[in-house]
Order: structure tokens, then C-alpha cells, then sequence
């Protein structure tokens, strides 16, 4: 084994341990002292953090569990440059980490801001050798997308989902090479999978919303 090779397998561990780190139960924890999991949906991520505390707290879980997806695709570009396989392996580690956690006995968040760090630091950072726009435009996208379903259902599981969905489709019209095509098709795969309780609620019409619409007078 050469060093370069156990290098890289201790950056896939470090990918899975960042993003392992409970983000929203932590800030909850110290914000309000108590445990996340124990109110609303019971998740431990920012669409229950954004529920049960309010906006800001809601909104610093998702900043910072998007932060947790950029880091490793920022690395790897500037650290291990051209190697494909590590981009896979180290985003799909990071992602699992966040809805497997170690720290939380391996059941975390849904994976959504996560994802969405990984969406926007692989637009960001020159992978592809397409022009800025057409790097960006998926991320753009797919971020319409989620607040487009969201602000029509105020379900925001729906928005997640049909996000996941289109995430393959948006890299391989936007010209991007096979290997990130593979990484975006593993995260839809662990999105929708982290979404399957919310997928039979959906089916029931029993899934929760967020902000719920006046009701006619």
C-alpha cells in the first residue's frame, strides 16, 4: 500500500466522521438544552430544527450541514486533483455519515443539506470543463426545484425528493464527466432511502407541513 493510497482511505474515514456530527442535535442541545429527536418529526436535521426552534436555528443546522458536504469535494480538488474514485467514495462516505451517524447510533438526518453542499461545491469548483453557467445550472435547478414543490405543498420532504430525482438527470444534460453522474445518482439513492418514512406518509397523506396555509374563510 502506498502512502498516497492510505491517505485517501483515511480521507474517506474523515468524510464519514464529518459527516457523522449530529449538527442539529448539537445546536438544539446547546440552544435549548434538551434532546431534538424527543420533538416533531423526531429527525435529527434541520427541517425539524427549522420546525420545532424556529428560522435561525433551523436556518445555522442546514448552513452548517451544508458546509459538511462542500468540505470533502473542496479537498479533494485541491488535495487528491483527478482522483475520480475518491470523489465518489468520499461524497457518498460524507452522506452516509450524515444519515448514519456513529456518534448518534446510526440514525441521523435525511441527507438533503448535506447533498446540497456537495451540489454546490462540485458546481463551484471547476470539475467540469464546461463554461460558469452551465457548470452552476444544475445547482440552480435543483434549488428551484425544492423551493418551488416547497412553497406550492409546504411539505418539504416533497421538495427534497423531487430534487433527488433530478439530480442525475440535471450533471449528465450539463455535460459532466461519468464519474460525478455515478457520485449524484448514489446520493438521490441515499436521499430517497433516508426519505422512506416520509414516502409512506406521503402515499397516506399524512405527511407533516411546515407552514400550513390560511384556511378559507
Amino acid at each position: 500500500m502506498t502512502i498516497t493510497v492510505f491517505y485517501k482511505i483515511l480521507f474517506v474515514v474523515f468524510s464519514y466522521l464529518l459527516g457523522s456530527v449530529p449538527t442539529a442535535y448539537i445546536i438544539y442541545k446547546f440552544r435549548k438544552g434538551d434532546d431534538i429527536r424527543n420533538y416533531g418529526s423526531g429527525n435529527v436535521g434541520g427541517t425539524n430544527v427549522l420546525r420545532i426552534a424556529g428560522p435561525i436555528l433551523g436556518t445555522v443546522t442546514i448552513i452548517v450541514d451544508i458546509i459538511k458536504g462542500f468540505i470533502p469535494v473542496m479537498l479533494i480538488y485541491f488535495v487528491f486533483p483527478a482522483s475520480y474514485i475518491l470523489y465518489v467514495v468520499a461524497t457518498v462516505a460524507v452522506l452516509i455519515g450524515h444519515v448514519f451517524p456513529v456518534f448518534l447510533r446510526f440514525k441521523g438526518g435525511k441527507g438533503v443539506s448535506a447533498t446540497g453542499g456537495l451540489i454546490i461545491a462540485t458546481c463551484v469548483m471547476p470539475f467540469s470543463g464546461a463554461s460558469l453557467w452551465l457548470r452552476i445550472l444544475p445547482a440552480i435547478v435543483i434549488v428551484m426545484t425544492v423551493l418551488l414543490v416547497f412553497f406550492i405543498t409546504r411539505i418539504m420532504s416533497l421538495g427534497s425528493l423531487s430534487a433527488a430525482f433530478i439530480l442525475p438527470i440535471m450533471f449528465y444534460a450539463c455535460r459532466y464527466d461519468l464519474y460525478i453522474i455515478i457520485a449524484t445518482i448514489f446520493w438521490a439513492l441515499i436521499t430517497i432511502i433516508a426519505h422512506k418514512d416520509n414516502i409512506k406518509r406521503l402515499i397516506k397523506g399524512e405527511e407533516k407541513k411546515i407552514l400550513r396555509k390560511r384556511k378559507e374563510v
